[in-house]
Formats: C-alpha cells, structure tokens, sequence
C-alpha cells in the first residue's frame, strides 16, 4: 500500500497545494489546508453513503491492493495541471472521455484517481459520490 501512495505523490495527478489528507481505508482525500472542511464533510457523506459497501469494499480493495484517491484540486489551473491532456483514452467521466465536468475519473495502475476542480458547489457532492460508487461497483464485479 505505502508503494501507491508514493506512486500517486510523484504523479501528474499529485499538487503541490495538497498540504493535507484524510486517509482511510481504500478511500484517500488529498487537498489544500484550507479545503479541510469540505473534506471533512466529504469524507463522512462517504462514510454514511457507503456503510455496508464500504465494508466490502475495504476487503475488496485490500486484497486487490488497491485505494481511490480523491484529490481536491483548489483552483480551476491545479486541475487542468494534471487533468489536460490526459483525455486519451484513460480517463474518463463516466463511459465516456471527459469533456470539461468538475469531476474526472482515471487509472493509475491498479488505483483510482477522482480529481476535484475547486471550488465544488454543493450540488456537485452527487456527483462526486456517483464516481466513488461507479468504482466501487466495478471493483465488487
């Protein structure tokens, strides 16, 4: 685990404004100090929203070595940063390549990465959860 960790640290999708994490489990949120309290919420809404999957799907991800993590991007620039250019065929929003959303998803070997463009509005937290449950889904399959 502590090899994907440092993996994700030394990617593309890693930023230096990410002076902070949450980490639990499979599920590792990444972000700037300031972004704290909407990591705190996101992180328990996970908690809440995925109760009895979150269980399975710790040992699903454990066994598999594997971990999803969310990385609160603070600015429309440290998003793109890691995000453009990336659009050729493994990332992906949903089925489709990412066209300009606030939420990307793609691979990082055997790990996931959910990049954030900040700042989220509230009503995108659905969609954020829509990701997370997406992979969780397909990792139980």
């Amino acid at each position: 685990m502590r090899e994907s960790v440092t993996y994700v640290t030394q990617s593309k999708f890693f930023s230096p404004a990410f002076n902070a994490a949450i980490f639990d489990g499979p599920i590792r949120i990444y972000f700037a100090q300031y972004q704290e309290s909407l990591a705190l919420k996101i992180y328990f809404d996970l908690q809440e929203r995925f109760q009895d999957a979150r269980k399975n799907a710790r040992g699903i991800f454990k066994d598999r070595a594997r971990n999803i993590f969310v990385m609160l991007y603070p600015t429309d620039e440290t998003f793109h940063l890691s995000f453009d250019g990336a659009a050729g065929g493994d990332l992906t929003q949903g089925a489709g390549a990412w066209t300009g959303r606030s939420i990307a998803r793609t691979r990082l070997g055997q790990d996931f990465v959910v990049g954030v463009r900040g700042p989220l509005e509230e009503a995108e937290l659905g969609e954020l959860y829509g990701e997370v449950d997406a992979i969780v889904k397909a990792s139980n399959a």
